[in-house]
């Protein structure tokens, strides 16, 4: 990840008002900011933004932050992805595990001499086992708001940090991966224990909403206005082309996913976790949406 891209992104979050001690990179960025070599999603870079700065009003409950849409601030957040390929993900402080005033990051020096605050390698496993252990114990829905594809890649995630810091002997982080690794594995095996039936194409609504329409599966570029989107699961950079669409079914994803954040900001009737839906409906066949009960019906 270029400086540039950072030196951007804190000029734009200066722009509407956050100053740079009111944020942090987090993720797989953070992890190579701070010389981890972990695998690292493209396009794509976490960042925790303390909620009482961000200039829109947003539900308690609501895990990833956008701009409104049609302002100023959305324009200027479209023109740095547009530069830089990449979308920032904005998630609010505190968040699970880490609140506002917690100092779990270090500074990332730019040329010009100015800092980004990055979280450290042992915060950033530690906050996935604040995460899992709220889900699991606290949350209504327990880890269900989660598909089981975010475990198995977290647990690759802190494998390769471990490795890491094995070589550069960085024992609070080894200490703090062999306590988290065992609760990632339990988190992967809930889902294994779960059965769904691939002949049924039913899942879970996050918005709801009818919609009927011609499949349109994932593809870059693609026009989906009028169209029902099918994709594996949702990432951040694929939101520009996707929000036109008229619904969306996904094979994964759980409450608190993208694809769910998404429905609800741009209000598109939505069903995730329809399990095998992109190998079972095929391009332009028409299918209607029920939102309302999760359910997708061939017309």
């Amino acid at each position: 990840m270029s400086p540039q891209i950072l030196a951007d992104l804190r000029s734009v979050l200066e722009g509407w008002g956050i100053s740079s001690d009111d944020w942090y990179v987090t993720g797989e960025a953070a992890m190579v900011l701070s010389g981890y070599p972990v695998d690292y999603r493209e396009g794509q870079i976490d960042v925790l933004v303390c909620r009482n700065v961000w200039p829109w009003a947003r539900e308690e409950e609501q895990v990833s932050l956008f701009p409104d849409k049609g302002t100023i601030e959305d324009q200027q957040l479209q023109e740095f992805i547009v530069k830089h390929n990449i979308t920032p993900d904005f998630h609010p402080l505190p968040h699970v595990g880490i609140k506002a005033e917690d100092r779990f990051e270090q500074s990332y020096w730019l040329p010009d001499e100015s800092g980004v605050r990055v979280l450290k390698p042992w915060a950033g496993v530690y906050h996935r086992k604040c995460i899992i252990n709220f889900y699991m114990h606290e949350h209504p829905k327990g880890l269900d708001v989660f598909d089981q594809a975010k475990f198995i890649r977290w647990k690759k995630f802190i494998e390769q940090i471990r490795e890491h810091a094995i070589e550069i002997n960085d024992t609070q982080t080894i200490e703090v991966c062999d306590q988290v690794l065992p609760l990632v594995q339990k988190a992967i095996e809930h889902f294994n224990q779960k059965t769904r039936s691939t002949e049924e194409l039913r899942g879970d609504s996050v918005f709801q909403g009818n919609a009927i329409g011609p499949i349109q599966h994932w593809q870059e570029g693609v026009d989906f206005v009028g169209k029902i989107a099918v994709l594996s699961h949702m990432l951040p950079s694929q939101v520009t082309f996707i929000k036109d669409a008229e619904g969306i079914i996904t094979d994964q994803g759980g409450l608190l996913s993208h694809a769910a954040t998404v429905a609800r900001e741009y209000k598109i009737p939505t069903v995730i976790g329809v399990a095998n839906a992109t190998n079972l409906l095929r391009d332009g066949e028409m299918v209607e949406l029920d939102a309302f009960q999760g359910l997708v019906k061939r017309v």
